[in-house]
């Protein structure tokens, strides 16, 4: 067995290292990649802000409708209420007593029972006013009711009218007398109780007028009286 010389042995040993040397660097520079990859990654400490941006939400909503304001004030120069102002201040109307200018726009005509048949009784006289003589929207309508008990007293007074003779007055203390003059188209001031409901049992959640006195146009002014 031949030994090898110290300098030949230690050449041949470094000549190993120098060929190792190359895989060596790419092994430290592939790592050094690696790591600076890692780094740049989302959620590896990086500050960049990888949040979504939820969408701006607009309501698609209707444009307001422009409602124009009502042709009628809520009172006259003489302080009588429209028919509308008198819901209008609801509030301030409800159970009192009003005095409204209105006009009569239409009247309940009891319905014709055939001879010989039996109907339904008729319901007590009753009437519509409105701010103007054509008024058709029922919620713009006030009910007048009250000023009789049943078509009969209307009738009768009539004729008491129509052959000169004065009509006996109504039964009760200070009751008004029958209105004869209450037809439709006849505009007025009418004084009376706002209310939901009535004396003789007529109910509007907007309130109706539970009759005391009127006085028409052309007419004299006739005395306040008390209430049916």
């Amino acid at each position: 067995m031949h030994s090898v010389p110290g300098a030949v042995l230690w050449f041949r040993l470094n000549e190993g290292r120098r060929d190792a040397l190359p895989a060596k660097r790419f092994f430290v520079a592939a790592i050094a990649v690696a790591v600076v990859a890692l780094s740049g990654a989302p959620g590896c400490g990086d500050d960049t802000d990888t949040s979504v941006e939820e969408p701006t939400i607009r309501p698609n909503l209707p444009a307001v409708p422009n409602v124009p304001p009502s042709p009628y004030p809520i009172t006259y120069p003489d302080g009588t209420y429209t028919v509308y102002g008198l819901r209008k201040r609801l509030e301030h109307t409800m159970d009192t007593d009003v005095r409204v200018t209105a006009t009569i726009v239409d009247v309940y005509v009891p319905p014709e029972c055939p001879e010989g048949r039996t109907c339904p009784p008729a319901k007590m006289p009753h009437l519509w006013l409105g701010d103007s003589a054509d008024e058709q929207d029922a919620n713009r309508r006030l009910t007048l009711v009250g000023y009789a008990a049943n078509q009969k007293e209307i009738d009768d007074a009539r004729e008491d009218a129509a052959h000169g003779r004065t009509p006996e007055p109504p039964e009760g203390e200070g009751l008004p007398p029958i209105p004869i003059d209450l037809d439709r188209g006849r505009r007025g001031i009418f004084e009376g109780r706002f209310a939901r409901i009535s004396g003789a049992g007529f109910l509007e959640s907007e309130g109706l007028l539970d009759y005391r006195n009127h006085r028409l146009e052309g007419t004299p002014e006739a005395e306040p009286t008390k209430n049916r």
